[in-house]
C-alpha cells in the first residue's frame, strides 16, 4: 500500500499515513474551504487500509486549530479507526496531542474518546 503524504498548507493540515513504517499522523491546521474534497482521499486510503491493517495502529491527531466542518471528518476517521478493532480485531491507539493549557484542544479529544471504544493516550506537547 502506497503511502498518503499530503503537506500541510497554512488552511489544509498535514497528513503522513504510511502503513508499511505504520505511521499516521494528522496534524497542521484545519479550515479548507472544501473540506469534503480534502478529506475524501484521506478517507478513501483509511477504508483501504481498514482491510487489511497492522496488527497495531497509533494514530496521532496534532492539531493546532480546526473549524466545525473539519470536526466531523475528523470523527469519520475516528470510527474507521474503531472498525479496525470491531471488525479485524487489531490493536488501535489515538494519540491526541495538545499544547499545555489548550483546555478546548482536549475537552474535544476527551469528548471523540467517549464516543468509541478505542483507548485515547492525552499528550502535552510544547509546540506545533
Amino acid at each position: 500500500m502506497e503511502p498518503l503524504i499530503i503537506k500541510a498548507t497554512d488552511e489544509s493540515p498535514g497528513i503522513n499515513f504510511d502503513k508499511n513504517l505504520g505511521k499516521f499522523m494528522i496534524f497542521g491546521k484545519s479550515y479548507p474551504e472544501e473540506v469534503r474534497r480534502f478529506f475524501d482521499p484521506v478517507l478513501l486510503w483509511l477504508e483501504q487500509y481498514a482491510q487489511e491493517p497492522n496488527d497495531e495502529t497509533k494514530f496521532e491527531f496534532r492539531l493546532e486549530y480546526y473549524n466545525s466542518a473539519t470536526a466531523t471528518m475528523l470523527l469519520e476517521i475516528i470510527y474507521i479507526l474503531e472498525r479496525i478493532v470491531n471488525d479485524m480485531g487489531k490493536k488501535v491507539t489515538v494519540i491526541w496531542n495538545y499544547l499545555e493549557g489548550d483546555d478546548d484542544m482536549l475537552d474535544t479529544g476527551k469528548e471523540y474518546s467517549e464516543m468509541v471504544n478505542i483507548p485515547f493516550e492525552f499528550k502535552i506537547i510544547e509546540d506545533y
